[in-house]
């Protein structure tokens, strides 16, 4: 079993108690894509396992097999949240409370966590601040070789509002640019992609790609995804014919509560 493949394993363990599903959607999406049957069948097997738990219909489709570029996507992924099929969704211009803010897991075991789900062969902490008012951290992880980074903020801290402006809701996130990929979640979280693309800058040359996605949580946190193709943002060696995570396989990522302490 490869590093991806125990990863994934964890992540549908963890996915079974935090996933809600926008039923309709799955139901008449299915899956879309998939070319090695010995894939599925894997697949297959790993939600079999979580049938006692009622996700059986629906796991597959929603949680994608880290490392497969085949693996099925779903873009109403749910948010963690554990709310039932057929709950209305909360409304995603309400800025959350400072109160309702999910405290986050150790540094050293969200960086634990990011190895385990990519199947990183190493994850560097690039900035952990405890004592900022946005609570900021960044890691980067290799995958396959390349760099995938992960960087989480509270995004309605203090500071928005000492600075005279008004608390920002999770709809904030999808406002710069028009016709922009933005899916509201069941709990009023809003989930930014932006899908393969030339990582940008002077010099730098198109061969250098990057996907990423914004996940802005309906209590106040902001999740940002980035997969290269390249050992390096801007200067490293291109590795790979695309970036080395999928769309979703990040949004996987995103939208575990992994990221978060248990009560």
């Amino acid at each position: 079993m490869s590093q991806h493949d125990t990863g994934v394993t964890e992540l549908l363990r963890r996915a079974s108690d935090d996933l809600a599903p926008d039923v309709d959607r799955l139901v008449s999406g299915g899956v879309s894509r998939g070319r090695s049957r010995q894939r599925r069948a894997r697949i297959g097997t790993t939600v079999a396992s979580l049938a006692v738990i009622g996700v059986v219909g629906w796991l597959a489709t929603v949680v994608p097999l880290l490392g497969d570029p085949d693996s099925a996507r779903d873009p109403e992924i749910a948010d963690g949240t554990g709310r039932t099929a057929g709950t209305q969704a909360a409304d995603p211009d309400r800025p959350p409370p400072a109160e309702e803010l999910r405290p986050l897991v150790s540094p050293d075991a969200m960086a634990t966590t990011l190895q385990e789900l990519t199947g990183a062969t190493a994850v560097r902490r690039v900035e952990v601040d405890e004592s900022a008012q946005d609570l900021v951290r960044l890691y980067y992880a290799t995958v396959d070789g390349a760099q995938v980074s992960f960087h989480i903020r509270w995004y309605n801290n203090p500071l928005v509002v000492e600075d005279g402006g008004d608390p920002l809701a999770p709809s904030d996130v999808c406002e710069p640019a028009p016709d922009v990929d933005c899916t509201t979640l069941p709990d009023g979280s809003r989930l930014l992609r932006e899908e393969v693309r030339p990582s940008g800058g002077t010099g730098v040359s198109e061969t250098f790609l990057e996907r990423s996605l914004t996940l802005a949580t309906s209590d106040g946190w902001q999740i940002d995804v980035i997969a290269r193709n390249t050992t390096d943002e801007k200067q490293g060696d291109v590795v790979a014919g695309e970036p080395v995570l999928t769309m979703a396989e990040m949004e996987a990522l995103a939208v575990s509560d992994a990221w978060f302490a248990r009560a």
